[in-house]
Parts: C-alpha cells; structure tokens; sequence
C-alpha cells in the first residue's frame, strides 16, 4: 500500500482492512472475552466489578439475614466476571459486606436484648421511676442538671462515686448508672432522691 501525498492526508486501503478482518475471523475473537469461555465457566452472562460491588451493596442492605438465594446470585457473578483476574476482588468485597452485615447484626440484637430487659423492668431501681424520670432514655442535662437513665443531678453523682467513670451520668455507661443508681437506692432507703419515687 502507497499513501497518497499531494496535500491530502495519507490514508490506508480498504483492501488490506478486509484481508486483516479476514484472517481474524479465522482466528476468533480473544479469548478472555469470548462467549465460549463463560460458557466454560458455567455463565450466561459475564459481569464487571462495578455490578458485583452494586450487587453485594444491595444484597447486604438488608436488617435481617441474607438468603440462600441472594448468597448463590453473589457467587455467581463472583464467578462470572468479565475479566477473570477480578474474581478475587470481588470475592473479597463481598466478604468485607458480609462481615460489616454481620457487625450490624449482632448490634441490633444487642441493643433489642438490651431494651427488652429494660422494657421487662431489669433496672437498678424500680421500672416504674425509671420511666417517670427519663422515659428509659439516656437523656442529657435538664434544667437542673439531672442526666442519664436515672437522672441524677451532678453533686450527687460525685457523692456517690460517678465521676470516677465519667464527668455526669449521661456521659457514662448503662452499666456504670446502674450501678451508682443500685447505690443511691440502696434497698429503697434513698428512694427520696428521686421525686417520681416519692422524693422531694
């Protein structure tokens, strides 16, 4: 082939184009991509990483727990990338979702035990107080500085030990009130610390 040169711009001949577009349908297409190579792998339909990381997104989205189902569609389309070597990552990605799944998991049932011992009056001091003074919330400062669970007013969290875990009520653990509120209550002989109870 002879490019043409008088003020044009050189161009190539259809010719050879049709002689190389011919011997590469003798050849076949590239491996990696060829329909035969997915149905080697069992697939119908190959994927990239962008719709496997879109997949395990919305498969891992759910509250409760993931179906056997959804499961066997991720290891599909783990197994059905378009480029092979991208299997791992994708394979790892699902793993990192499914362990960020499970985290979430096992909080929420954390925190429904949590609430439901509360709910069934497992409190330092009696049920009944504790939803009077804070509606069972761990609520900050009021206008005179009651906090927590129990609200309980600043000086008499430092009088009864609470500022060894943290500066007010509220700012501690459930754990770490209740048991200042066990001390405050003391059998029902401080009840008066608390106006829902009684007190002043």
């Amino acid at each position: 082939m002879r490019p043409i040169t008088r003020g044009r711009v050189a161009r190539p001949s259809l010719a050879g184009a049709s002689a190389v577009s011919a011997s590469a349908r003798r050849a076949g297409p590239a491996k990696h991509l060829t329909p035969g190579s997915a149905t080697q792998r069992g697939c119908e339909k190959l994927f990239t990483v962008k719709m496997g990381e879109r997949a395990a997104n919305l498969i891992y989205s759910v509250n409760g727990h993931v179906s056997q189902h959804a499961l066997r569609v991720l290891g599909y389309i783990e197994r059905c990338q378009r480029n092979p070597a991208a299997q791992g990552f994708v394979r790892g990605y699902d793993r990192y979702q499914a362990g960020m799944h499970h985290a979430r998991l096992v909080a929420a049932q954390a925190a429904a035990a949590t609430q439901r011992s509360r709910d069934s009056g497992e409190w330092a001091i009696p049920s009944s107080v504790v939803q009077c003074e804070s509606g069972g919330q761990d609520l900050p400062p009021n206008y005179a500085g009651a906090s927590g669970y129990y609200q309980i007013i600043p000086s008499t969290w430092q009088t009864y030990g609470g500022t060894r875990y943290a500066p007010s009520a509220y700012q501690a653990t459930a754990q770490q009130q209740a048991a200042v509120a066990s001390r405050i209550w003391s059998g029902g002989a401080g009840a008066n610390q608390w106006v829902c109870a009684g007190g002043n």
